[in-house]
């Protein structure tokens, strides 16, 4: 290696040294330092069609290895591009780092190429924002944005650099060394453990939920023997979601009021609830069905999570699981709450019936449900499941049970469809090993059928399946309740496309499903085909999700229907 080298290899070095070994990208002039550093330094790029996939591959990364994400980029296009990635990731907690190229430093104001204000543009929706302009500073300034990415709340962080920056060479030994190890999160204190220890002594129906925090935490051991020990209720969110197994006789599954699990009626059944890692968001019904006269723990690592929408009693800013270990080791002596326990369980068992019989349904055309059974029966739980679309994703989200933390990716509070096949992508590249398994709708899935190809062309082998309402369903369902099934207007509904010989002409595996009889033979076949695989499958277009009552209801402000109960159709 000669002494001399450009800014591009300082950056990659300084990544490769802090553990990264794949980069999603798109291609462009101005980031080929970073690439020629990335080949003579053997770490991985995965180039999409569309910087947009890159972005939400690097998201779904982010979400399941707990280390950050990398996005690299272009200028001007390449990063305005990867914004709506970007915004999913920073609703979400992702940590993610997008490096992009950047106009020169010469060139400002001068209408160059690519030119625009990219920094300013990137900074409500990141966690940390900054651009080089000294080549020297590169090791600095990447690991900087590592410890952003992954520190604290987890988040999307933006590195840009001129190409000035990335061209120009120095010595190496001239470059700054960076810090790389970084300060712990906070923990709990002795005084806000024995508060809650009184609240939960004088509790007789507490619940748990769990969220993000919670996962990026590691607190699965921790929050198991809790549960198990006094037998408390929990219910999980987000990515939060398997990190204590929906067939644990205390996990209740989905933290939704949309879920069939009973979530609405014990949490408004509750007289103390505590939050470990999760924002209070529209998915949780920003807890307007929690009962008002509960006492409420938010634990949380971030300050401004505590009281978003709800006054809490005991806030507590902390790592969780350097909560629940020192909860754990002051609790002992406590009661068990079994009968509250089957309480709640009963109360979720019977309205999990729905579920079943929606699942085990036969018709034609089938149920969203029906495919998700078929997944659960062909993988038993084993897999990372990834959704996507508007209804096929709440019909999902509800219903599919998670046996294992890390295993489930889904978007945010950003609501954006598209996600689904980078998501798949991600995953796979996180963990080759693992099968993937994404579901999906039509609409969503055609906003980024063409990393399919991609995927073939890095050997990226899943399994994508289509539920094909030929429709942009939830909408649909949403203008229906609305103003009658009998007055749907244009764009909203879209002819039948064959996804599957798309994929199949890309080079991956590809079959139409009509009848569920045929369904777990074409998922076997996709499996075993060892290809980037789609099964089209076509559904009720008739389907709507508990979901899409409840989000209608929100915005014609008929919040009377949200305290409501909710059922399909």
């Amino acid at each position: 290696m000669s002494n001399r080298v450009e800014g591009g290899f300082a950056l990659v070095k300084t990544l490769k040294d802090m553990g990264i070994s794949d980069v999603f990208t798109l291609a462009g002039g101005h980031i080929n330092p970073i690439y020629n550093a990335c080949k003579e330094l053997g770490i991985r790029l995965i180039d999409t069609h569309h910087e947009q996939g890159a972005s939400m591959a690097a998201d779904a990364y982010g979400r399941v290895t707990k280390k950050p994400g990398i996005c690299l980029v272009t200028a001007g296009p390449g990063l305005t591009n990867v914004m709506t990635g970007m915004s999913g990731a920073f609703l979400s907690n992702s940590p993610c780092i997008f490096i992009s190229g950047k106009s020169g430093v010469e060139e400002n104001d001068r209408l160059p190429l690519q030119e625009v204000d990219q920094e300013a543009m990137v900074k409500p929706v990141t966690k940390w924002a900054k651009t080089v302009y000294d080549t020297k500073r590169i090791p600095e300034y990447t690991a900087n944005a590592y410890k952003m990415a992954v520190s604290g709340r987890p988040g999307p962080v933006y590195l840009g650099l001129p190409h000035e920056v990335l061209y120009e060479k120095s010595d190496f030994e001239d470059f700054d060394k960076p810090q790389i190890n970084f300060p712990t999160n906070p923990e709990v204190s002795d005084e806000d453990i024995e508060k809650i220890l009184n609240t939960l002594s004088s509790s007789s129906r507490p619940i748990i939920v769990a969220g993000s925090g919670a996962w990026y935490s590691g607190a699965t051991k921790e929050l198991e023997h809790l549960i198990e020990s006094h037998d408390i209720p929990l219910y999980t969110l987000n990515f939060g979601r398997g990190i204590v197994s929906d067939l644990h006789k205390n996990c209740l599954g989905q933290a939704s009021p949309s879920a069939m699990n009973a979530f609405k009626k014990v949490s408004s059944e509750s007289d103390l609830i505590i939050l470990l890692g999760v924002r209070l968001s529209l998915y949780i019904g920003w807890g307007r069905t929690f009962n008002p006269d509960a006492k409420v723990v938010q634990v949380d690592i971030e300050t401004e999570e505590i009281g978003r929408n709800r006054i809490v009693d005991i806030p507590v800013i902390s790592d969780v699981n350097k909560f629940l270990i020192k909860l754990n080791s002051n609790i002992s002596s406590l009661k068990k709450f079994e009968n509250w326990m089957s309480v709640a369980r009963e109360w979720k068992d019977l309205e999990w019936k729905e579920v079943d019989k929606l699942k085990s349904d036969d018709s034609t055309p089938m149920h969203v449900l029906r495919v998700v059974k078929a997944v659960e029966e062909v993988l038993h739980g084993n897999c990372m499941l990834c959704i996507d679309g508007g209804d096929t994703q709440a019909w999902t989200d509800s219903s599919y049970v998670i046996k294992n933390p890390g295993n489930y990716v889904k978007g945010g509070p950003l609501g954006c469809m598209g996600v689904g096949v980078p998501f798949a992508i991600g995953s796979k590249v996180a963990y080759p090993d693992r099968q993937v398994v994404l579901i999906t709708g039509d609409g969503a899935v055609g906003m980024n059928l063409m990393e399919f190809e991609s995927a073939v062309r890095h050997n990226i082998p899943f399994l994508c399946i289509v539920c094909n309402d030929k429709s942009w369903g939830m909408t649909k369902h949403q203008h229906w309740l609305n103003y009658g099934k009998e007055n749907t207007p244009a764009g909203h509904e879209m002819p039948f496309i064959k996804f599957h010989e798309i994929v199949k002409s890309m080079g991956g595996y590809g079959e139409l499903v009509e009848n569920s009889a045929d369904l777990i033979p074409a998922i076997e076949r996709s499996i075993k085909s060892g290809l980037p695989s789609l099964i089209n499958v076509i559904t009720n277009p008739d389907a709507t999700s508990a979901a899409t009552h409840a989000i209608t209801a929100m915005m014609t402000l008929s919040l009377i229907h949200i305290s409501e109960p909710t059922r399909p159709y």
